[in-house]
């Protein structure tokens, strides 16, 4: 169980259904999540959605001015509702910004209402996202062509002697890690165009994810692209620990349940809630089954949350 990694989400969302986002919020969990030591911190994207959500773009640029070891990811950043050719720019910015402690992050997210305000059909969504991975590739391994300028002709994506600067710090570039929830499919672009994959927790029991994975090494090794340095992230782990049974439950069923419109038992089993001792058991789990790096994300008490987990958890691996 060596060698596992232990990220942090940002808290964007307020579940409780408040508006009460801060600057001071913010930036104190990123400070207080590097001082303890957390490997990276990650941001969700959405545009619109039940709960308040800050910028996922905008709140990682803000975290990368008041961090300095910290790695910074987008988990995922939807790059076909943003604009692959803006979006391949904007994580380029993020890492210099960060001076290259960025992890790409990317998907087509799976928000039909995210698609409808944006005017972009769902059901292209994905010949959209592989096209927009293209793109990304374009821009971040650029060997040949007029310098710095590039071209793509695709049938939803077009340019022309467009400019690939800025490019990123991080040579060839930044990780891109790709979302999927483990189709075949999914795992099968997650081989052909990723550095990782980032399965998301409440949509993957442990043992779906160690035949996922399996699966997924196997198409890489089949694309003859390596597979020691493939990394993978369990991300959107929610949490709240606590040895109060029952205050754990009001937590997963009057909180998180209500934004995600799942039950609270499945949330609750899948999940990183209860006692320490419960927890550290879900998690060895995890690290049985292959998992490489986990994110938590507390849904309340985040700074105190964080400390918990750091000092209590993560300190055991």
């Amino acid at each position: 169980m060596n060698g596992i990694a232990f990220g942090v989400h940002l808290p964007l969302i307020r579940f409780d259904g408040s508006h009460r986002h801060s600057r001071e919020q913010i930036l104190s969990f990123a400070e207080r999540a590097e001082n303890l030591g957390y490997d990276s911190l990650s941001v969700n994207d959405h545009v619109v959605f039940t709960a308040s959500w800050l910028d996922a773009v905008a709140t990682l640029a803000a975290v990368a001015g008041t961090t300095s070891k910290i790695k910074l990811g987008t988990s995922i950043l939807n790059i076909v509702i943003r604009n692959p050719i803006v979006a391949a720019r904007t994580l380029s910015t993020i890492d210099i910004l960060s001076s290259g402690r960025l992890i790409a992050g990317v998907g087509p997210g799976s928000s039909k209402k995210d698609y409808d305000v944006c005017g972009i059909p769902y059901e292209d969504r994905w010949k959209r996202f592989d096209e927009a991975l293209q793109i990304l590739q374009t821009f971040w391994n650029t060997k040949s062509g007029t310098p710095g300028l590039v071209n793509f002709d695709g049938i939803h994506y077009k340019m022309e002697n467009v400019s690939i600067e800025p490019q990123p710090v991080q040579k060839p570039h930044p990780p891109v890690y790709i979302g999927s929830w483990g189709s075949r499919a999914g795992l099968k672009r997650v081989a052909k165009y990723g550095d990782g994959w980032m399965a998301s927790a409440y949509n993957i029991t442990p043992e779906k994810f160690k035949e996922r994975w399996k699966t997924l090494l196997s198409y890489r090794r089949s694309n003859s692209k390596d597979t020691e340095s493939f990394q993978n992230s369990m991300m959107s782990m929610f949490g709240y620990i606590d040895n109060d049974k029952e205050k754990v439950h009001k937590m997963v069923k009057n909180i998180l349940s209500p934004a995600l419109g799942r039950p609270p038992e499945d949330l609750e089993d899948l999940l990183l809630f209860g006692s320490v001792d419960h927890c550290k058991n879900k998690i060895d789990t995890l690290c049985n089954v292959g998992v490489k790096r986990i994110h938590f994300w507390p849904i309340w008490d985040f700074n105190e949350q964080i400390e918990i987990f750091s000092k209590e958890i993560a300190s055991n691996y």
